[in-house]
This record gives structure tokens, sequence and C-alpha cells, in this order.
């Protein structure tokens, strides 16, 4: 385990509560915990062209598969950009209800039903 120097356990709640939830939430992240954080921590280092064996000795995991299924995940472009599109489409309609009340509830209807199987596959992948 980690320590002062000292030979005392540090106690990583209290490494969290006082550097590092400060630091995330500086820059308008939200904090989710060390689960989170560990996530967080492989999924860059991954994306930033770090080996999966490498990212499973610094997370100090034993069997790599652990790393790999349940720390690492990918950042698909294409998923990505989807969302942000979306991201943009949802800003737009909130910053300009007018624009939502002159399309008629019919042609929103539709406009969803249209794009349903669609949106759904971007969340569906966004999320595993």
């Amino acid at each position: 385990m980690f320590h002062h120097g000292n030979g005392k356990r540090m106690d990583m709640d209290k490494l969290a509560q006082r550097v590092i939830r400060p630091a995330v939430e500086a820059i308008g992240l939200e904090w989710y915990g060390w689960h989170g954080f560990r996530r967080g921590v492989a999924s860059n280092l991954y994306a930033l062209g770090a080996d999966e064996k490498i990212v499973q000795r610094i997370l100090r995991h034993a069997h790599p598969h652990v790393t790999k299924e349940r720390y690492i995940k990918a950042f698909d472009p294409a998923v990505m950009e989807a969302m942000e599109r979306l991201q943009a489409t949802v800003e737009l309609l909130e910053a300009s209800p007018a624009i939502v009340q002159q399309v008629s509830s019919k042609t929103r209807a539709k406009l969803l039903t249209d794009r349903a199987g669609e949106m759904a596959e971007w969340l569906k992948a966004a999320v595993c």
C-alpha cells in the first residue's frame, strides 16, 4: 500500500477528498469514486497508445483480462461524433424553445420514430 514516507499507510479516501476530487472538480468534471477514476485512467492511457499490459501493470491487476474487460473502455470515434451531434441538437433545442413549439407534435413524433433505432445503437455503443 502507499505510505507517507514515514512508514504509515496513506488514507486513500482522504487523498481523494483533499487532493484528487478538488482537482477533478476544478476542471469541471464530477468525481465518481475510485473505480471511475481508475477506469478513466485506464481508458485514457489506452486511447493514448499504451499497451493493455502496461495499463494492467499501472493498475496493479494480477490478471490482464480484468483490466481489459472491466477497466479499458475504448473510445469509438463514430460513437463520440454521434453523441456530440446529439448533444449539440439537444442544446440547440433547449436554447430555442420557440423552434420546438413551431414543429408540430406529429412531425416531432416522426423525427423521433425515424431515428429511434439509430439513436438506440448510438446510446448502446456509448455505454457498452
